[in-house]
């Protein structure tokens, strides 16, 4: 009996395997392939999608901020002083906040 079962498992596992490899397309039995094709159909610009390591990715933010600051310092204080700054207040603690020790 275990023979058989064994045998059944195998002849199954097989069937599978052969399913998967396309052996059954060409009756209309094989393995569906296409996974949601209409998201790759809904894409906008799939071209601007950038894969980048972390190391080129810290380096191009470094550079960005590098550029930033340079960009500011060149505008000189007269920028910095066309941008009125508000005093800031800190908000009053709730009664709840505070613990006794």
């Amino acid at each position: 009996m275990m023979r058989w079962l064994m045998a059944l498992l195998l002849i199954l596992n097989l069937l599978t395997l052969a399913w998967q490899w396309d052996a059954f397309a060409r009756w209309g039995w094989g393995p569906n392939t296409a996974r949601e094709p209409e998201r790759v159909l809904n894409q906008l610009r799939p071209e601007a999608i950038q894969v980048e390591t972390p190391a080129a990715a810290s380096q191009r933010m470094a550079a960005s901020a590098a550029s930033e600051a340079s960009a500011a310092a060149s505008t000189g204080p007269a920028a910095s002083a066309s941008v009125p700054s508000a005093p800031v207040t800190p908000a009053p603690a709730s009664p709840a906040a505070k613990t006794n020790p």
